[in-house]
């Protein structure tokens, strides 16, 4: 006997054998158990709600657990206007490894400064102020982002971007606080603080 299976475009035909036919399942109850557990799936999608197995066991007085992945605003702008405006008051005060200002400031130092001084509480070290932030390439960098720079991993350098490749920043040992290019030798991208 000759059969013409559905998804065959040509006229082929597939003789069918004894040998070649379905043998029935070893384990009558197991085909079973697979067919009540497939009704039940389709049940619960048709009602939309989730299988079971898809649903976190919580108890109801625990809170729900957070997404891996945060979203956050961008800040105000004027609260940006305002960290720019401290950390550009600074400039020319003088680069000191651990300086928080108002006298000298490293990299972290016056972005936690500046930031202060516009009422946004940053952590002390670049890495955890990049933390704080979305991170967002630097072609998709706004005005008041944090710019990082990283060497393994760990951000190293941050400054505050200002737009149109310009930056201001508290560079390295004998520089001082200035608005200067973006430099791109390990520039990871930007953190956007919200």
């Amino acid at each position: 006997m000759c059969e013409r299976r559905h998804h065959e475009q040509t006229g082929v035909c597939r003789r069918r054998s004894p040998e070649r036919q379905a043998r029935p399942d070893r384990n009558p109850t197991r085909g079973v158990r697979a067919l009540t557990a497939a009704a039940v799936a389709a049940a619960a999608l048709a009602s939309g709600a989730a299988p079971a197995a898809a649903h976190t066991a919580q108890t109801p007085s625990s809170p729900p657990t957070p997404s891996a992945e945060r979203v956050h605003q961008a800040l105000p702008a004027d609260t940006v206007e305002q960290a720019i405006s401290a950390a550009e008051s600074q400039a020319g005060t003088p680069y000191a490894w651990g300086g928080t200002g108002p006298d000298s400031f490293d990299c972290s130092g016056l972005v936690q400064w500046a930031f202060g001084e516009a009422g946004v509480d940053l952590p002390r070290i670049a890495q955890d102020q990049v933390d704080q932030g979305q991170k967002v390439s630097y072609g998709n960098a706004q005005r008041g982002d944090l710019l990082y720079w990283a060497d393994g991993g760990t951000a190293y350098h941050v400054a505050i971007y200002l737009g149109g490749g310009r930056m201001i920043d508290a560079p390295s040992s004998g520089g001082d606080v200035g608005e200067r290019d973006v430099h791109h030798t390990n520039l990871v991208g930007a953190a956007r603080l919200g």
